[in-house]
Formats: structure tokens, C-alpha cells, sequence
């Protein structure tokens, strides 16, 4: 009786382990084309015054930012820890004013915007409007992914900030106003 029903449990944990989700073909990344799995790309950016003082709040009327003719407006972060999921495929959530702490140690918020699909290739503006009524171009440049061997895995990603070369997705603004 043992050596029957230890198999049969087996079976029935291996059947319980598979799961049952159907994936449509642009959830997949084919093989041929694709040996990694790229990260998604985050932004994040701050704003301070004239005097130093933090303009990002998760409440900024006439605050927007344009991405590949999409318009989005700043949003509570607590409304992104409640579409944020495990899944490890790069999900486009939106414009959120998130909570941090700056380096004297002061609670602030930044603005987080993300995520974009690193692996697509992509030459895209991002336009930021401030409340101000003045307006900055974040461009991103991401092309020519390719495994150059060994597991190193390589892309041209660029950034610009209103035209000029820009290291990282961190953005540092200052001398804005509401």
C-alpha cells in the first residue's frame, strides 16, 4: 500500500506546483531574441526653491509629466503600494510623489515615475510640467540590446536632460516654485 501512495502524492504535488496561468505572446520574451531578462527602468526625480525647500507633495495641482503621449499627474504613494505587485514584468504605474529621507536627514518626497520596459528599444521624450507653468525634457535612449558572451549583458541606454547628457535616472531640480 506504501509504494502506491507515495507516487500518487508526488504526482499530486508536481500537478499543484504547475500553474495555470495563461500568458499572452507579449508576456513572452523569445529566446532567440532575448537571453535576460532586463530590468525595468525607474525615475526619480526632486525639485527644490530658491531657498533649498522641497516642492514635491503627493498633492501638486498642475504638476504633470508626458510619456509617449500619455498624460500623468502626480499620485499618493500609497496608492502605488496598492497596485505594486511580484510579478517581475515592467508594469508602467504612473507619476507618484513617494516618501524619503534626505541626506540632512529631513522627511521629503521625490517624485517616482516607472516603470518603462528595458528591454524594448525605445527613443522617447518624458515631458515634465511644473506647477510654475515652466517645463523640462527628460529624453531616454535605450537600443542595441546584446549578450556579449559569459553572461554579460550589455544595452546602449542613454539619458538627456532638456538636451544636455545626463548620467542615471535621478534628476535634481532646482529654483522651482508652485
Amino acid at each position: 500500500m506504501k509504494r502506491v501512495v507515495f507516487p500518487i502524492i508526488v504526482l499530486s504535488g508536481l500537478l499543484l506546483a504547475t500553474g495555470c496561468d495563461k500568458w499572452s505572446e507579449e508576456d513572452r520574451i523569445e529566446e532567440e531574441q532575448w537571453t535576460v531578462d532586463w530590468a525595468p527602468v525607474e525615475i526619480f526625480i526632486t525639485a527644490t526653491d530658491d531657498d533649498g525647500n522641497s516642492i514635491i507633495s503627493p498633492d501638486m495641482p498642475g504638476m504633470t509629466l508626458t510619456f509617449k503621449g500619455e498624460t500623468y499627474t502626480v499620485k499618493d504613494w500609497k496608492e502605488f503600494s496598492r497596485l505594486q505587485t511580484r510579478a517581475y514584468l515592467a508594469i508602467l504605474y504612473g507619476l507618484f510623489a513617494q516618501p524619503y529621507n534626505e541626506s540632512d536627514g529631513k522627511a521629503s518626497y521625490r517624485l517616482y515615475f516607472g516603470e518603462i520596459d528595458g528591454a524594448k528599444d525605445m527613443d522617447e521624450d518624458i515631458v515634465l510640467k511644473w506647477p510654475d507653468g515652466s517645463s523640462d525634457t527628460i529624453h531616454y535612449h535605450c537600443s542595441d540590446h546584446y549578450n556579449k558572451g559569459r553572461g554579460i549583458f550589455v544595452c546602449d541606454r542613454s539619458w538627456k536632460l532638456n538636451g544636455i547628457n545626463h548620467k542615471g535616472s535621478i534628476f535634481k531640480f532646482t529654483g522651482k516654485s508652485l
